[in-house]
């Protein structure tokens, strides 16, 4: 049976669908004349690229249309009490992929309560199945941040690199990288040598071409240990590496979440190219997803709406003739059927994305399933050769080794969640070895229990004067990877000692499809209701 979308598909193939390439939202400094200023850098670079003179009204801030052959320059002005804002869009064809369109798209605003914004938008109308684009913000960007100073959640944007070279930059740097405000990636190169920092990749061109979508950052080596002793080996970056830190990084943060590329990805000039298109991509994705449209942008084709009704509204109410209320009239009808077409577009490409996320998903179940299938055929080849699973190289003497030592020694068996690591680098509990131990019990003698049955875990005597019990009362939920897990059993001391430096509570559940224990929480007593 032929589906509705199969019987249209022959139309959509020859019909051009708009691409969100890149959205940027910002904050224009508070003073009188800021959006006047904004608005004459913007009109001054459409002018270079439009085809033909902008009309006198273009840089008093009001309506206008300019049509030029494939160049179409339009701006309206929306002016109430409630909101004023400017909006500008031009198109420009593409100057070596014939049918290809890209629209660019610029909004100032104020409102009585807060300060003024600004927000862009680059688009991209194409009949192609699969853009292929490496994205970098239009040029008023950079000549926006040359005259007047905008900031995303309180930090100043730039067009140009920073260089860790000091104490005080790399303090900086490193709150930064963990300020929860920040809204922007963070794209961290790492070089080798002090004297003489080379980087594969130019990064003032970089800079430029993300500015207003990421800060792009050069550290030094002793920038790189720093960055380590304070979050993790696993979440720094060295050795001529690039990271890119995304928003909601902190010393918690999972390290895939925030990808990394290697100094050894970057040894030739075609690496260093797939390396920063790989980089651009990725910021421009995470901007179209995290800045939304009528929330941090302001959809041009609604304002020109609002506009467009205003201006019908004025005119019936001045008393002006019938053919000047039918013009507006017709005006306004044309935004509205513009406006609904915008919206369709928009509908049509977040079903699209949603349908690619939810593709990728998919994707990443099978590869984890995958993975855990190989690692549990490891485990098991390890066992029928008679290797003891329970013999570390060495057990963690200091909290400081703990996690580390945990991701190594149980790969596969038990795993802690970021609430758990907390809890360790916090810890009071003075016996680091015996909760590593307890750890080995959970990975061994616990997990053979849930994998293959043989015996209740209730009381189980884990060691002496440590046991293995249900939560009872204790018992909570936790997720896990878009799972909800529930902690239904915990590791404790005996006794009612509360001290924390003696008393060891290990929180954990049973993942059925990664046939792994996941610890909730440890090494200290959970407080809860009932406790």
């Amino acid at each position: 049976m032929t589906t509705f979308r199969e019987a249209l598909a022959p139309f959509a193939v020859r019909m051009a669908r708009e691409h969100q390439v890149l959205h940027i939202a910002a904050d224009l400094p508070a003073f009188d004349g800021a959006i006047e200023i904004a608005r004459h850098e913007i009109l001054k670079w459409a002018q270079k690229r439009s085809g033909g003179q902008l009309p006198a009204d273009a840089m008093a801030g009001r309506n206008f249309d300019l049509l030029a052959a494939g160049r179409n320059s339009s701006a309206v002005e929306v002016e109430l009490p409630e909101i004023h804002a400017w909006a500008f869009r031009q198109e420009d064809p593409d100057k070596t992929i014939a049918g290809r369109i890209w629209t660019s798209e610029a909004i100032l605003w104020r409102t009585p309560d807060r300060s003024p914004r600004f927000a862009a938008r680059l688009i991209v109308g194409s009949t192609e199945a699969e853009l292929d684009v490496t994205p970098a913000v239009p040029g008023y960007i950079r000549q926006l941040l040359s005259r007047i100073q905008l900031t995303s959640g309180g930090h100043p944007l730039t067009s140009q690199p920073w260089f860790i070279g000091n104490a005080e930059a790399q303090d900086a740097f490193l709150d930064l990288l963990a300020d929860p405000a920040r809204r922007l990636p963070v794209v961290v190169f790492s070089a080798t040598d002090r004297a003489d920092p080379k980087f594969a990749i130019d990064l003032d061109r970089l800079a430029e071409g993300l500015c207003g979508l990421a800060y792009v950052v050069a550290i030094l080596p002793e920038t790189s240990w720093a960055l380590t002793e304070r979050f993790g080996k696993f979440l720094s970056v060295f050795d001529r590496g690039v990271r890119t830190y995304m928003p909601g990084f902190d010393e918690d943060a999972d390290p895939y979440v925030h990808p990394l590329w290697l100094g050894a990805r970057l040894a030739t000039a075609e690496d260093a190219f797939f390396v920063e298109r790989q980089i651009r991509m990725r910021v421009a994705q995470f901007s179209t997803r995290a800045i939304r449209m009528g929330d941090d942008i302001l959809p041009f084709a609604q304002l020109r709406s609002i506009s467009r009704k205003a201006e019908h509204d004025r005119l019936a109410n001045s008393g002006a003739s019938d053919a000047e209320q039918l013009l507006a009239a017709k005006a306004r009808i044309a935004a509205l059927e513009k406006e609904r077409d915008e919206a369709n577009e928009m509908q049509d490409y977040a079903l699209e994305e949603e349908r690619k996320a939810q593709t990728r998903a998919e994707e990443a179940e099978s590869r984890e399933r995958n993975a855990t299938a190989q690692i549990q055929n490891l485990l098991q080849q390890l066992s029928d050769t008679g290797v003891d699973r329970e013999q570390s190289p060495q057990l963690p003497r200091t909290w400081a080794d703990f996690e580390e030592w945990c991701d190594r020694a149980l790969v596969g068996r038990v795993t802690l969640t970021s609430a758990a690591r907390r809890g360790c680098k916090k810890a009071l509990f003075d016996d680091v070895e015996q909760a590593a131990r307890c750890l080995l019990w959970l990975a061994t003698t616990c997990r053979d229990r849930w994998l293959m049955g043989g015996g209740s875990l209730r009381d189980e005597t884990v060691e002496e004067g440590i046991r293995n019990s249900p939560c009872g009362s204790d018992e909570f939920f936790f997720h896990w990877q878009a799972r909800r897990l529930n902690a239904e059993w915990h590791i404790k001391t005996g006794g009612n000692t509360r001290a924390p430096e003696s008393c060891l509570r290990i929180y954990y559940g049973w993942d059925d499809q990664a046939q792994q224990i996941i610890v909730a929480d440890m090494p200290a007593h959970r407080r809860t209701g009932a406790s």
